[in-house]
């Protein structure tokens, strides 16, 4: 495979990126490489929200799909063939502000500003996503929309008033994304195999190269991480990223599991629920819900929505966080795994999964395809 260059939309035109590391994080790319300052850095582990950004990528039938997540541990070559959209992409072309910032400037939604942006940036995936003419979103949908965002000044009364107003066209005329010519600029950048990334160590260029590894197929995966059982699994980074931007450590080969459309797939027979590994643990939950409705608390705590949004269910199983909140949910319900190494493939109880603290049954070059859960049945109770 040749190397090639992260391609993705940004401020109008497509932003190309090479010679930087595999781990540079989308915001160290803004604020250091861009000078595009508007999204800052509070916390670096994705726990604060003043980075927050929003991520455009196709899914489905080629319908794009825009979700808030952090830019502090969201590495840069996972942008490829998506759109990114800061708080800098919102000003209109004469000038004036989005209704979201309006919406915030009217309702005195700002004190000290650096928390702002990120704010801003929730609420606008929120305004893109509320379909027109749908009336305004619930309290409990503008919560989870803000569960991400953390703020000192305000109190948040001010900034949930100011979520409802942005959907007041009496006061801001709506402003809609162009969605068609994103999806036609994104299918023009869909790669039709691996995506290779190459880029200097991020220990300095003594140390070499650093690979990143992108497939789009469950085959090339396959493949990719049985002739490479030293190179690290990325799915969300959501845990991950923290190793790099808290521990500063050195990941080596990363193989992304972002592109592979058949890890990313939800399936449902008459006994089980298949959830695929690289599904985002906010689909994931919404799927489990619709057997296990006492799950939706559990949903709904679980970390923030732009966490959820990036992070998935096989790699919070994988990682044996003992923060990941995940794993006694499915143990009660007696989840299986799906474990493959090329084209072996076993299914493994998750209960046996787990062999230590942050240890696990996965053979070198093996990885979690899919998590299977029963369906309820008739007998079963589950609180």
């Amino acid at each position: 495979m040749t190397p090639q260059t992260i391609r993705f939309p940004h401020r109008g035109t497509v932003h190309e990126v090479h010679d930087l590391p595999p781990t540079r994080t989308v915001l160290q790319h803004l604020r250091g490489d861009l000078r595009a300052c508007g999204t800052k850095e509070g916390c670096a582990e994705g726990d604060c929200g003043a980075c927050t950004v929003v991520v455009g990528e196709l899914e489905g039938e080629g319908r794009l799909a825009l979700k808030a997540v952090n830019a502090c541990i969201q590495f840069l070559p996972t942008l490829d063939g998506r759109a990114l959209y800061t708080v800098e992409d919102l000003r209109q072309p004469d000038g004036a502000l989005h209704p979201v910032q309006q919406a915030m400037v009217d309702c005195h939604g700002s004190q000290c500003g650096f928390c702002t942006p990120g704010f801003v940036m929730s609420l606008w995936a929120l305004y893109e996503n509320q379909p027109a003419g749908a009336g305004l979103p619930g309290r409990d949908e503008i919560d989870q929309a803000l569960s991400g965002n953390l703020c000192r000044c305000t109190g948040y009364r001010p900034i949930i008033e100011a979520a409802l107003r942005m959907f007041d066209e009496t006061c801001h005329p709506r402003v809609a994304l162009d969605r068609a010519s994103v999806e036609a600029q994104l299918r023009a950048l869909q790669r039709p195999g691996t995506f290779e990334y190459r880029g200097p160590d991020v220990r300095g260029v003594e140390h070499g190269e650093s690979a990143f590894y992108a497939p789009r197929t469950l085959e090339a995966f396959a493949a990719l991480r049985a002739s490479h059982p030293e190179a690290r699994v990325l799915a969300g980074s959501t845990d991950v990223g923290l190793w790099v931007t808290k521990q500063f450590r050195d990941l080596g080969e990363l193989i992304y599991t972002g592109n592979v459309a058949e890890l990313r797939t939800i399936a449902r027979d008459a006994r089980t629920l298949t959830i695929g590994a690289a599904v985002p643990l906010e689909e994931a939950y919404a799927a489990l819900a619709i057997d296990y409705p006492e799950l939706a608390e559990l949903w709904a705590r679980f970390a923030s929505l732009p966490v959820r949004n990036a992070g998935t269910l096989g790699g919070n199983v994988a990682n044996g966080s003992p923060i990941g909140d995940s794993m006694p949910a499915l143990l009660a319900l007696d989840a299986a795994l799906v474990l493959r190494r090329a084209a072996r493939v076993r299914t493994l109880p998750l209960a046996a999964f787990y062999t230590d603290y942050q240890k696990n049954a996965l053979q070198a070059g093996e990885f979690i395809e899919s998590i299977r859960v029963p369906r309820p049945s008739p007998t079963l109770r589950f609180r």
